[in-house]
């Protein structure tokens, strides 16, 4: 029954839903105000954030439809975590979006992957994950084309979509499977089947669900379609893409395998070990190589999801509380440092040569861009450095060989991307400048958006002891 706390439940989806619907409206009639739409767009997103706030803050829990969606801590927090992407990504938006006067239609994209990534968090059902990860990823599609004055935008829209169709295919086929084998999509149904040794029909089942989440979180071998997706898309939308729908699979993939399959672990952690250990090493080698920094932070979004897998591995025995904290922890602390590392490319550009001598010009980006660098590779006290010292403190807890194994490639993993990072560093600060200086004008939101991601990445280590309380008694375990 849908009853009044359905609605409270849903409140941050109903809002940016309806605001979104008005966003593209305005649009219709006031074309040329673009201001009024930025405007309404950032509000949806503040208004989702708040909504979404304010359900945590009263501790409002629910199951609803059936117990195929649900509201605890879990679900919230990771759709505060969307609603600040989403927040930024729209600032960061709102210059160009204008120029090409197509403002309207691409805020109600952003709106839309908001959305179906909202939804996701809370779907306990498996038909209602896969309708969820639709809802976000195919206006993903449009928002990766949606520069039609870069042909490589066109390119990667197209490579995109292509393989995103298979995946789509495959994640269905493994969730059909799994239905199947269980008689019921419900993961407190599933629970009962997927424990022990496996049928082979459920370990299929569950090899594509796996399948078709790591081409959802550009996990190796199924990543293929990042660098090409990244390099095209506007650069608010590549950098919204990286953060908001990444961390929305994942948190639907830790319910699923800790309220769905907990009696498998045995199978699924293993698989999330070697997944993790192949995708760290393939994105990490293959940054090595970039010259253009927009592909580079491409095959380095790669790699931290690689990095996030290895919690996955941990999730068995002692050290699953701790793993769970680290997806959490792991999840804000990568919106932070890379997002802003994205948007700093709006600002300077692509190519490693426009960032010499920067530090001389504009000392501001330069040092904003230093922070976000040295939090990728997890320099303390940082953000990234508490979100990979979560998951090598869950993979020492855990007392899983395969998780060792991660643990030990995450190690390793981290100092092979040190080159790459501190290249930029070292290009802004020791490197005499070989281009323009100037900045184009305009771009006043984007630089307070780098500017405050830059210093929430710094500052991370005053909210890492409530997130941590946050993720213990989210109810997950």
């Amino acid at each position: 029954m849908i009853t009044a706390q359905t609605f409270v439940g849903l409140i941050p989806e109903l809002l940016v839903f309806v605001l979104s619907m008005l966003v593209l409206m305005i649009g219709v009639f006031a074309p040329r105000a673009t201001g009024l739409v930025a405007g309404l767009a950032a509000t949806t997103a503040l208004a989702a954030f708040v909504g979404t706030a304010v359900l945590l803050v009263t501790r409002f829990e629910g199951s609803f439809f059936g117990d195929g969606y649900v509201v605890d801590d879990f679900a919230l927090y990771f759709k505060l975590i969307v609603a600040v992407a989403a927040f930024f990504a729209v600032l960061a938006a709102a210059r160009w979006s204008g120029e090409t006067g197509d403002a309207p239609e691409y805020f109600t994209l952003i709106l839309s992957v908001a959305l179906g990534s909202m939804l996701l968090v809370s779907m306990r059902d498996l038909f209602g994950v896969f309708v969820a990860i639709e809802l976000a990823t195919i206006p993903s599609y449009a928002l990766v084309a949606f520069d039609r004055s870069r042909r490589e935008s066109s390119e990667g829209g197209m490579k995109y979509l292509l393989t995103g169709m298979v995946a789509a295919s495959i994640l269905l086929y493994g969730i059909v499977l799994i239905y199947g084998t269980a008689g019921s999509a419900q993961l407190s149904e599933i629970a009962s089947t997927f424990t022990g040794t496996l049928s082979p029909v459920a370990l299929l089942g569950l090899v594509l669900l796996i399948s078709g989440f790591a081409f959802k979180i550009s996990a190796a071998p199924f990543h293929f379609w990042t660098p090409d997706a990244y390099q095209g898309a506007p650069t608010s939308a590549a950098a919204f893409l990286s953060v908001a729908p990444k961390a929305a699979i994942f948190a639907v993939l830790l319910r699923i395998f800790l309220e769905g399959m907990p009696g498998a672990a045995s199978t699924w952690a293993v698989v999330a070990a070697v997944l993790a250990i192949v995708t760290m090493f393939i994105g990490n080698l293959f940054a090595l190589r970039q010259r253009n920094v927009r592909r580079m932070l491409a095959y380095s979004s790669v790699a931290h999801s690689g990095y996030i897998l290895v919690a996955f591995a941990a999730l068995r025995g002692a050290g699953a509380e701790t793993a769970v904290q680290a997806v959490l922890i792991y999840s804000a602390a990568y919106l932070l440092m890379n997002l802003g590392a994205f948007l700093v490319i709006d600002l300077v550009g692509e190519d490693t040569k426009s960032y010499n001598g920067l530090f001389r010009s504009r000392p501001g980006v330069a040092i904003s861009m230093f922070i976000f660098m040295a939090a990728l590779v997890g320099i303390p006290p940082l953000s990234g450095f508490w979100g990979k010292a979560w998951v090598l403190l869950a993979g020492a807890q855990s007392g899983s060989i395969a998780a060792y194994f991660a643990v030990g490639a995450l190690v390793i993993n981290s100092v092979l991307s040190v080159p790459y990072y501190f290249g930029i560093i070292r290009n802004m600060f020791f490197e005499e400048p070989v281009t323009d200086a100037g900045e184009p004008k305009g771009m006043g939101a984007v630089k307070f958006s780098v500017y405050a991601l830059a210093v929430g990445t710094a500052l991370f280590f005053i909210v890492v002891g409530p997130l941590a309380t946050l993720a213990a008694n989210s109810g997950l375990l």
